[in-house]
């Protein structure tokens, strides 16, 4: 099996390094628990900017206080659909795996107060350190999948300075375990499908299967793992016995079994999506986002301008990087940019990704045969998050790319594969331009938070 020479070592501890300091910057300059104000949500009756009790990183909130519930109760929250109290607590019907280390990260560091910015601080920084391990997880992903070093090398660089996976890591989530799970178990699934040994093999899948067990006791999307160690078990029934590979797949799902058990006695489900839909219905539709198209009067499909404008747009931007509730994007500012295009950076982006998207597929349909199979297994991965994402928004409209994360191992693998093509296989030029591109980016998004956060905790907005 390959192993990454000092080159490559190299510049993996450079890139875990640097996701580890763009995170932790992310984490210090994002509000926590902070009121403010919205710029991009209007009261309609008055036409004022919303209030609400935190503008910092998505979700947090609510994330954090299913750690409270943990530390304060001793057990595990119930997901109440209807309760007056939802707003703060829509996280509880997440499995349970990241906020009980959370838990545990708080109670040994002494940080058990949810609302001191103590707790905020070291949780982010908890999660800062997970996200940093993903970024090698991505690393081996590609090494063991591709099957090259260079690969290898870009997929981590992508990985670690894409700034909507930096801003994720140092926030209050599960995303970041749940990212960092599902890239080492696809990692390991890689390894064992190029394993000559059986006995290394067998091992790699244990391995995998306990990780993607973790996985879907972190997130329900966590499924997306146990679909890639299925895949691979399917793929390697010419080596090793059925019984083998049926139970690994056994191992991940035991592993996961007792919250699917208490999900189905609580909420009807083993995944508790029936009960999450429930609480999710007071949220943006679809059929509310198609009558604003069809009220603006504007020509064409309402259908075709929600997937193309509204869903593909915005999520291929909050894939880039968008900040706060979806609030502080690259191309507006309440200090306002003038230029002549305000979207040019997220074009920029969003085109070098697409040419590297089609130059895999180009690719991939050429050398069909030549491929490796884990390849395949992640580019499988992918399409089912996507698929995931787009038919939550057949109903809510939910246009966010952080929720194609955690396919990021496999994205970055096709990614780092389809650059190459394009650049012949030149390593260092495109390292370059990915490093420039996206840390650049990076760099860009955080100069810009505290004047953006600042503003709207004190509801002001300056002129253009």
């Amino acid at each position: 099996m390959i192993a990454p020479s000092k080159f490559a070592k190299n510049f993996l501890l450079v890139f875990a390094c640097l996701h580890l300091v763009f995170a932790i910057t992310f984490a210090l300059k994002t509000p926590y628990r902070q009121a403010g104000f919205l710029f991009s949500q209007r009261d309609p009756a008055t036409g004022a900017y919303q209030k609400v009790s935190d503008i910092g990183a998505p979700d947090e909130r609510q994330h954090a206080n299913y750690v409270r519930t943990l530390v304060r109760d001793h057990q595990l929250p119930v997901f109440q659909p209807g309760s007056p109290s939802i707003g703060e607590e829509y996280q509880g019907h997440q499995p349970p795996l990241y906020y009980l280390g959370a838990a545990a990260i708080a109670t040994v560091t002494g940080q058990t107060d949810v609302e001191s910015q103590g707790f905020g601080k070291t949780i982010r920084i908890f999660n800062c350190l997970i996200g940093s391990a993903g970024v090698v997880g991505v690393f081996f992903a590609a090494l063991w999948s591709s099957k090259r070093e260079d690969a290898a090398i870009l997929a981590a660089s992508f990985a670690a300075l894409l700034p909507m996976n930096c801003a994720l890591s140092g926030a209050v989530s599960n995303d970041p375990l749940l990212v960092t799970l599902i890239s080492w178990s696809f990692a390991f699934c890689a390894r064992a499908f190029h394993q000559e040994e059986d006995a290394s093999a067998r091992s790699d899948l244990m391995k995998a299967a306990i990780l993607v067990g973790l996985a879907c006791i972190t997130k329900s999307s966590g499924l997306v793992a146990l679909v890639g160690l299925t895949i691979t078990a399917f793929t390697m029934r010419s080596r090793l016995p059925m019984l083998s590979l049926g139970t690994v797949v056994l191992i991940a799902m035991a592993i996961a079994m007792p919250i699917w058990i208490r999900n189905q006695l609580l909420y009807g489900d083993p995944l508790a999506q029936k009960a999450f839909k429930e609480a999710f219905v007071h949220s943006a539709q679809k059929s509310q986002i198609i009558s604003t198209i069809e009220a603006t009067g504007a020509p064409g499909s309402p259908e075709v301008q929600y997937w193309m404008n509204w869903f593909g747009y915005w999520t291929g931007r909050s894939f880039i990087g968008v900040f706060g509730y979806m609030d502080i994007w690259l191309n507006s500012s309440s200090r306002a940019i003038k230029s002549t295009d305000p979207n040019i950076l997220y074009k920029l982006l969003i085109a070098f990704i697409a040419l590297a998207k089609i130059a895999f597929l180009v690719t991939l349909r050429k050398n069909w045969k030549e491929t490796p199979r884990p390849v395949i297994t992640g580019f499988v991965m992918s399409i089912l998050t996507a698929l995931l994402l787009i038919a939550f928004n057949l109903t809510y409209f939910q246009a966010q790319g952080r929720y194609l994360m955690p396919a990021l191992a496999p994205i970055a693998v096709m990614l780092a594969i389809g650059w190459l093509s394009l650049f012949r296989a030149k390593l260092m030029p495109v390292l370059l331009t990915v490093s420039v591109l996206f840390g650049g980016t990076t760099v860009y998004s955080l100069t810009r938070l505290e004047p953006e956060f600042s503003d709207r905790i004190a509801g002001t907005v300056s002129p253009p």
